[in-house]
Parts: C-alpha cells; sequence; structure tokens
C-alpha cells in the first residue's frame, strides 16, 4: 500500500491508528492541538512526495515523531510504550530518520510478544504522526476516570514539569491532582515543595478532558502540555482500557437532592456492595415494603415504582431517613428525633422535618398506624399459612424458569412488607415500654434505655437465639470429640466439614441442624451468596472459632437472659411487657420467613442461570446475577454476546466497589470516604496503588535487565523503574513495585492488563527490600509489607 500524507482535518476513520485518529477527534471538538499531519502506511525508506510540503506548512520547526499503529490506543489494548517515539527532531533528513526508526519498532521482539500476548494480533500496519513540539512549562495526562478506583465521578491529572515523556516514562514522579464531578479539587499530592499547576488550569484541564469524554461517550485518558505563555494544548485522547462496568449505573436518583442518607439499619443486613440482581430484587422489596407500611397509614397515596425510602449508590443499599421522615409529617407523635433514634441509635442533625400534614389528616393517620400494628399478629398467621405451601418450582428451560420466577415474584415483596408490618408492632411496643420505664415520651436518659433494653430482652423462645442455642449444641458435642484438636480446630474448613460430615457421632447432629437453618446465612437476603445449606464452609469457620474457645477456656460462654421481678413492675409494664415479649418473638420469626423466601428465589435465580449456560446463552452461571430483575425477560429471549460482555464487566466492577466504605450519613448522594492515611510502620514501604490485587511471595530486586534474567515464576518483581525493555517479563511475575513513577508510567499500564498487582513511587523498595524476603503486596492500598522468612 503506498504511503498518504494526510492533515488532522482529512481524517474520518481509525485507519490512522488510535493516536492520530484520537488527536483528528480533538480536532473536531474544536479543543487547541499542536498543528500536526499523519503518514498512513508508512514504510522505511519511503518518502512520499508530500512530506516536504506538509512539514513546512506546520513550520518546519522541531516536531516530535510518534507511533500511531493499528490498534494502539484502543478500546481493547494501550501498546503503552511499545513502539518509538523521537522528540525535538528539525530537519528533513532528521525527520526521515526519526520515520523510519518508528516504522522499524513496529517488528521489534518486545512489540511481537506484546501483540501476541496482549492484543492477539500477529501484525499491524504503523502509521506516523508529525506533531509541532511544544515547548512545555509543565505537561502530564488526565484520566476522565480514576484507573485505580474505577470511579467515574473522579477525575485524576498527574503533571511534570517540561516535556510529558518524563511521566509516562516513570522518569519522574508527578504532581497527582483529583477533581470530582462538581469541578472540586479533592486532593493533592505533589512532587515538590510547590504546585506545578493553579487551580485555574487545573479547571481547564478538567473542563476540556470532560468535554472530551461527553463527545466520545466514553472515559478518555488524555495527553495535554502547557507552554511557557500559559496556553492549553491537547497532545493526544485514548479510551481507558482497563475500566470496569460503571460504578455508578444502577445509582438511584434521590425524590429530593438533600435527602439524609445513611449506612445504618440497611448495612446490617446488606453490609458491602450488591450484585445488580440483589440490588433490583431485595433492595426495591425494602423499598416496595416500607412504601407499603406508608400507604396503609396514610403518609402516601399510592406505592411509587421509583426507590424513595431506600437507596442505591456505588452498588451499596442505603436507608433514606428523609423518605422516612414521611411518617413524622403525616402522624402524632412521631418526630426526627425519634427517627434517628429509631434507625440510627442517636439523632441526626442534619435530619429535618417534612411539612406536616393538617391536623384532622394526622389524627386519622394515627388510628390508622395502630390499626396497621395491632393487625400484624394475623397478617402473619395468614402469611404463615401461605408460605407453607408456596414453591417456586424449578423448569426445565430457562423460559419457562423465568416465567414462574417472574409470576411469583410479588410473593418477595409480600414477605417484605409482612416483615416490616411485624417488625413495627415490636418497635410500637418496645417504645411504649421505654416511655413507661423513664415516665416520658422522649429524650429518655442512657440509664432509662439500658433498662427497658434488659425488660425486652427477657423474651424467651426468639427463633434467631434458638438457632445459636443448637448450633452451640453442636459446638459442644464437636469439642468433646477426642479427634477434635487435630481433625477440626486444625483443618482448613474444607477437611473440618468433610470430617464432621462422615464421623457418625457428629454428622446426625449437624444434618439436623443444616436442615432447620440450611436457608440462614452471611448476607441472607443476597440473591448471589450462597447459604450455609448450599456453603457450609463459612459456618464452619465460625464453628472452628467457637470449638477453639471451648478446649481452651473448656466450656462456652452461654446466653444468659436477665430475670424480671415482676411483681416491682408497675400494672401498665406488668400488661405490655409479655406482649411486647410477643412482638419480639414473631418479628424474629417473620425475619426467618423473609429469608426462607429469598432462598427459595436465590436457588430459582441460580438454576435460571444453570439453564441458560447449559443453553450456551451464559459462559457461567454466575453471571445471571449481574442483570438487574428487569433485564432478564431480554437475556432469557436472547440479547446476544453484548448483554454477557456487560455482565461481565459489571462482576468486575463489583470487586471495586466492594472496597469502598462511606460516612454514617450522607446528604444528597453519597461519596465513598477518601483513602484514609496510613500510619507508617516498622516493615512497611508506602507507594501509589497503581494497579489493584494483593499477593504474597517472594521479592526478586533488579535494577538492570541483565539482573531480571534471573527472575522465577511467580516473584515479584522490585526495580526503580520498568520501560519498554521489561515487558517480557510482565508474563512472568506475579506483582510490581517501584521506587519511581505514577498510575500512568508504563509498568503500572502494563501491570493493570496483565492483572498484576502495582505499586509505585516507593522511593526506597530496591534499597530496603532484598531478593529473597517474603513481602506482601497490596495493590489496593499501596502498600508493601517485609514478610517474617
Amino acid at each position: 500500500m503506498s504511503v498518504d500524507v494526510l492533515s488532522l482535518d482529512e481524517i474520518r476513520d481509525a485507519s490512522v491508528g488510535g493516536k492520530a485518529y484520537g488527536l483528528a477527534r480533538l480536532v473536531s471538538m474544536g479543543l487547541p492541538v499542536p498543528p500536526a499531519f499523519v503518514l498512513r502506511n508508512a514504510s522505511v525508506g519511503e518518502q512520499p512526495e508530500a512530506l516536504s510540503k506538509f512539514y513546512a506548512d506546520i513550520g518546519a520547526g522541531p516536531v516530535a515523531v510518534r507511533s500511531s499503529a493499528l490498534g494502539e490506543d484502543g478500546e481493547d489494548a494501550s501498546f503503552a510504550g511499545q513502539y518509538e517515539t523521537v522528540l525535538n527532531v528539525q530537519g528533513m533528513d532528521a525527520l526521515l530518520q526519526a520515520i523510519d526508526r518508528c516504522v522499524d519498532s513496529l517488528s521489534s521482539e518486545r512489540a511481537h510478544s506484546y501483540q501476541r500476548e496482549q492484543a492477539d494480533v500477529e501484525s499491524v500496519g504503523m502509521n506516523i504522526v508529525v506533531q509541532v513540539m511544544v515547548d512545555a512549562r509543565a505537561a502530564g495526562v488526565v484520566f476522565t476516570a480514576d484507573p485505580v478506583s474505577a470511579r467515574r465521578d473522579l477525575l485524576v491529572v498527574d503533571a511534570v514539569a517540561g516535556l510529558g515523556e518524563k511521566l509516562v516514562s516513570g522518569e519522574a514522579t508527578p504532581d497527582h491532582y483529583r477533581v470530582d464531578s462538581g469541578g472540586h479539587i479533592l486532593g493533592r499530592q505533589l512532587a515538590g515543595s510547590e504546585p506545578l499547576l493553579s487551580d485555574a488550569e487545573i479547571e481547564a484541564i478538567a473542563v476540556g478532558a470532560r468535554s472530551a469524554a461527553r463527545h466520545e461517550g466514553q472515559p478518555l485518558d488524555l495527553e495535554w502540555a502547557i507552554d511557557q505563555d500559559g496556553t492549553l494544548f491537547w497532545l493526544q485522547a485514548r479510551p481507558v482500557t482497563t475500566l470496569p462496568a460503571d460504578l455508578n449505573a444502577f445509582d438511584t436518583p434521590l425524590p429530593r437532592p438533600d435527602d439524609v442518607l445513611t449506612i445504618s439499619n440497611v448495612s446490617e443486613m446488606m453490609p458491602g456492595a450488591v450484585c445488580p440482581l440483589t440490588g433490583s430484587f431485595t433492595g426495591w422489596g425494602i423499598d416496595y415494603g416500607l412504601q407499603h407500611m406508608q400507604v396503609a397509614v396514610g403518609a402516601r397515596p399510592r406505592i411509587q415504582p421509583d426507590w424513595q425510602i431506600t437507596a442505591w449508590a456505588f452498588g451499596h443499599l442505603f436507608l433514606n431517613l428523609t423518605g422516612n421522615v414521611v411518617m413524622s409529617s403525616a402522624v402524632l407523635g412521631s418526630t426526627v428525633e425519634q427517627t434517628g433514634q429509631a434507625l440510627c441509635g442517636r439523632v441526626i442533625p442534619e435530619l429535618k422535618a417534612l411539612p406536616p400534614q393538617s391536623l384532622p389528616r394526622r389524627i386519622f393517620n394515627t388510628a390508622r398506624l395502630l390499626r396497621y400494628c395491632l393487625k400484624a399478629p394475623s397478617v402473619v398467621e395468614r402469611f404463615g399459612d401461605d408460605l407453607a405451601t408456596f414453591r417456586v418450582e424449578h423448569k426445565d428451560s430457562s423460559r419457562a424458569m423465568w416465567s414462574e420466577i417472574e409470576g411469583k415474584a410479588d410473593f418477595f415483596n409480600r414477605a417484605m412488607a409482612v416483615h416490616i408490618q411485624s417488625s413495627a408492632l415490636s418497635g410500637f411496643l418496645s417504645s411504649i415500654v421505654e416511655n413507661m420505664v423513664s415516665g416520658r415520651s422522649n429524650n429518655s436518659t442512657s440509664e432509662e434505655q439500658s433498662e427497658a433494653v434488659r425488660l425486652l430482652s427477657g423474651a424467651t423462645g426468639v427463633e434467631s437465639a434458638v438457632m445459636l442455642e443448637k448450633l452451640d449444641a453442636v459446638v459442644d458435642r464437636v469439642a468433646a470429640h477426642a479427634d477434635a484438636p487435630d481433625r477440626f480446630r486444625e483443618a482448613t474448613p474444607e477437611d473440618a466439614l468433610a470430617w464432621l460430615q462422615n464421623e457418625p457421632e457428629l454428622s446426625p447432629a449437624f444434618a439436623t441442624f443444616l436442615q432447620e437453618n440450611g436457608h440462614r446465612g452471611y448476607r441472607e437476603l443476597c440473591m448471589r451468596d450462597p447459604a450455609w445449606g448450599e456453603s457450609a464452609e463459612p459456618l464452619i469457620q465460625s464453628m472452628q472459632a467457637a470449638v477453639n474457645a471451648r478446649l481452651l477456656a473448656g466450656e462456652l460462654r452461654q446466653p444468659q437472659a436477665g430475670s424480671i421481678e415482676w411483681s416491682q413492675l408497675s400494672r401498665g409494664l406488668r400488661w405490655v411487657l409479655p406482649k411486647a415479649h410477643d412482638a419480639i418473638r414473631r418479628r424474629e420469626h417473620t425475619k426467618s420467613q423473609l429469608v426462607a423466601v429469598a432462598h427459595q428465589f436465590k436457588l430459582a435465580f441460580q438454576h435460571l442461570g444453570q439453564r441458560l449456560q447449559a443453553e450456551g446463552a451464559l459462559p457461567e452461571a454466575d453471571l445471571v446475577n449481574f442483570f438487574s430483575f428487569d433485564e432478564l425477560p431480554g437475556l432469557v429471549a436472547g440479547s446476544g454476546s453484548t448483554a454477557v460482555e456487560q455482565a461481565l464487566a459489571r462482576r468486575e466492577a463489583l470487586h471495586y466497589q466492594q472496597s469502598f466504605e462511606f460516612p454514617e450519613i450522607s446528604v444528597g448522594a453519597p461519596q465513598p470516604l477518601e483513602e484514609r492515611s496510613l500510619i507508617s510502620a516498622d516493615g512497611v514501604l508506602h507507594g501509589r496503588p497503581a494497579s489493584r490485587g494483593v499477593i504474597e511471595g517472594v521479592a526478586r530486586v533488579a535494577h538492570t535487565l541483565a539482573e531480571a534474567a534471573a527472575l522465577q515464576p511467580g516473584e515479584i518483581l522490585v526495580t526503580p523503574i520498568t520501560d519498554i525493555g521489561w515487558t517480557p517479563y510482565f508474563s512472568l511475575i506475579g506483582g510490581l513495585v517501584t521506587d519511581l513513577g505514577s498510575a500512568v508510567s508504563h509498568g503500572a499500564v502494563i501491570a493493570r492488563e496483565y492483572g498484576l498487582p502495582c505499586v509505585v513511587n516507593t522511593r526506597e523498595g530496591t534499597v530496603y527490600l532484598q531478593t529473597g524476603d517474603r513481602i506482601r503486596l497490596d495493590g489496593d492500598k499501596g502498600v508493601v509489607e517485609k514478610l517474617p522468612a
């Protein structure tokens, strides 16, 4: 193919390579780009006639000559540093030599290795960008999504003095700035004593980068430079290749922009991030049940299809306290202070009252609330009768299975509503007990609250407590077995479970416990997390700890219910306290019923995934959990490979979401807490997290490629810096630690693509660590710890 020379405004597609096409896109957006032209289908020694003219048109001064190979800077691979770049090229002879150098780099061994292993191609075509050099005061890169945390609401700017090549090569540690979606600078990490960029320059970079990302409809990694006169130029634009799905894809809009949210209460039931199926099924079920209560008492006219009393953000579930205050505005005797106390255990100053309904309406609604609570026992009884015959049947095809699930999904919402009604009666009677103890309707002292709790804890036969008593009985029998220390306590959970299930003296009692409680487990309303009946290892781990305590202490501490001197209580307390105890037992019973219903749906969704896998619609049954409930009909109908790719990206996103922590109270849309500063300790190096993951292994300190030749598979490479010559080792090592660099250094970019944990900018990793040291590399926190030999 002949060599073409094109100006940037003549480029219409990616046939000129990702780098050149990215520059053309920047020009089309109206962003300032240094003058440039492109050689398409470049080859060594071939000089197109128009080359000298194009060079003269851009000033015939110093230029940068860069590769723009097909596939480079694309959505699937970056080819970071694999091909040659030549800077400060001046004159036609030097330009021709630089072009040949770039074309020659296409056939280098390192490029071929990368093409085969990471880009899965055997050969690519080379195009060349020739661009006017910027006399840069500062230069760097900007990610419109944080490549480490995967947050698309954060923009990350790295800057170095002078040319940006020092940043990309890792030779210089940059200033690091983080900007939120509102344009606020959240943090600065400076390489020197003074920042390289002013706030106005950071804002200009952020505005331009976000404009480009909106134009392209995806997160971008852009290079920029500010010249000596303060003019901002854009040098490159490429997609960010290592992001999972959008972490905020399922965020629910708030009914009011300043709603007050909390992680309290709901996070006790569902801690951490949840998969899309759990959020859309269980999360919505919670909102439905709470809305059902408010409709029943007249606090809202109907159940809204949008989330009103719960919220979903960054994959985590929250309780909307303002949505709960809707109840306070509709009935008598309920305040925002009481709402905070009931849901968070304290008054929430940020929570404000909503405009109250009229007094006659509140009086009427209060009567409805009383009726709603007092009807709980009969509602629970009727639900129990229906639950006894309720089954989600497993069908032979995905279509039939989905029809079964869809037709019975409302039963889960009903189970949630019944549990909330049962809980409302328990909360109502518990409040009466506390008010009687204190003699006031609010502001009881801590001592009075403690006394009320003591009286309420006197309830016996509570289902959750009975379950623990039965488990303790099994633990007692295990601890008394002569083989328990070796075969159970010291074994892996898998081996301990196998021993327990095959030991004739113990297996019947354990099997009985699982038969009665196998639907329970950690995050038991999650549609993805297995219950004890499907995966008993988590239960075994807790039993191992209990057996260990039993063997060390000689006996297990048993829960003791406080005795109540009934004769010392007032007549009112003697009347209401037994009813409060009944309500507590009923609340725990409906919680178990709710979990039993959730368990049926959990197994049904699991079976649906298995059917879809057997029919070829999904490569793994687990991926069914990464579709929302509303998306499942399309999946069953055959939504194609795009949906599967999206589900895979969402599963990857869940790992990022799980790492986020949130403040107890958020006003407006919740934001993850900023990373806490870690206190330095002996044996710990602190750097910058550049690629996620945690690994423990043997360090291999290598200052040169010759030293790196001794690397063994799985070793953690510790080096001052990596450049393109180190690329072949990335398929060998288990992780990477560098003294210098940033999140956009060559090593960091390639480590993310290979899925290697990586910490950069440790400053003295190669000094402190020695080959053969056992280390723990935490790419999530940017920490490297030396372990005992």
